[in-house]
């Protein structure tokens, strides 16, 4: 303290000792130092900065004091010490497991927010994987109402081009009747009725029935060689011409070609070959007309008749009457066109 004095006031430096060591102890030897101290200073001069210094050296000497006391109460109270420094430790320890606990969470934040910037990379992914589906159903709806407007276009161009060609089959039907039934017409068919018809026809031969084409008989198969050789084999060229003819209007193929019919049959019968040919000519004739029948839907009843099925397939035609089957009148290529209804709806 005596050091730490300003040099006025060194002549008082012993009293000022005395007073700070009993200021707490004894107040009287305190008071009795203090008044010593201003009693005995007549020798010292005090200036106003002596009197600042004296003041700094007051304050850190009491600031020492307080220490040396604080000091002292530690030294006399070591329980108070241990367990300050043991909550010292464990706060330490608090702080240690706090700043653990910072840095897990740290790191959990740093996790979650990579998730954060991978999951909203995911969602810009999706965004943009659904702006393209959006674009392609937007494409397809464009591309669905395109084609709607495309098969409404043919679906109309179709229904014109079906009812051209409904037109053109009723046409080639109207046609194609026509001119059959001018042929028929040409080679003017007779088909007798029978024992039952009224009047009788005059019979000239032992056949039941007297079917003519151009006026010539063409008799049955069973009493063929019984009729003269020319009349009959002029009277079966006329059938199978006639056949022919039907034929290649219709754009028919028979089972049996009438050029063959033709080759296999001759002028006379005397020899048993020719005689063979001939009725075999005669049977293909009548398969043939069966055949077409059949293609037009009107079952054959009596098939040793070939001119007479073949008038009566004829008037079936003409009349349009019902079928037996049902044929596709609709082609262009099948007999069973003839029945089509020529009405134009």
């Amino acid at each position: 303290m005596s050091s730490q004095l300003p040099p006025a006031f060194k002549p008082i430096a012993h009293y000022i000792k005395i007073a700070n060591e009993n200021a707490s102890r004894d107040p009287v030897i305190y008071y009795w130092s203090l008044l010593w101290m201003v009693l005995g200073s007549s020798t010292a001069k005090f200036d106003e900065s002596s009197w600042r210094r004296l003041q700094k050296a007051i304050i850190v000497e009491n600031e020492a004091t307080e220490l040396r006391d604080s000091l002292r109460d530690s030294i006399d109270a070591p329980d108070e010490t241990m367990s300050n420094l043991l909550n010292s430790e464990e706060i330490s320890r608090k702080i240690l497991e706090k700043q653990v606990n910072c840095e897990t969470i740290r790191e959990k934040i740093e996790k979650l927010a990579a998730k954060i910037c991978s999951g909203r990379r995911k969602i810009a992914e999706i965004d943009e994987k659904m702006e393209r589906k959006v674009e392609d159903e937007a494409k397809l709806e464009r591309k669905i109402l395109n084609l709607e407007r495309v098969e409404k276009e043919n679906l109309k161009e179709k229904n014109k081009k079906k009812r051209v060609i409904s037109i053109m089959i009723r046409l080639n039907s109207y046609r194609k009747l026509w001119m059959i039934e001018e042929v028929f017409a040409i080679f003017k068919l007779k088909i007798d009725g029978g024992p039952a018809s009224t009047p009788p026809a005059p019979r000239h031969c032992s056949c039941q029935v007297i079917d003519t084409i151009r006026g010539i008989h063409l008799p049955q198969l069973t009493h063929l060689f019984q009729h003269p050789e020319p009349l009959t084999f002029a009277a079966l060229q006329h059938a199978i011409h006639l056949f022919d003819v039907i034929s290649r209007i219709l754009n028919y193929a028979p089972k049996h070609s009438t050029e063959s019919l033709r080759a296999s049959v001759q002028k006379t019968w005397k020899k048993r070959l020719d005689r063979e040919k001939f009725a075999e000519s005669l049977i293909h004739l009548g398969r043939n007309v069966t055949q077409l029948r059949e293609a037009c839907g009107i079952p054959t009843m009596a098939t040793d008749r070939t001119l007479g099925t073949l008038d009566e397939w004829i008037r079936i035609v003409i009349q349009k009457e019902k079928t037996t089957f049902e044929r596709p009148v609709e082609s262009v290529f099948s007999p069973a066109s003839l029945f089509i209804d020529l009405k134009i709806v």
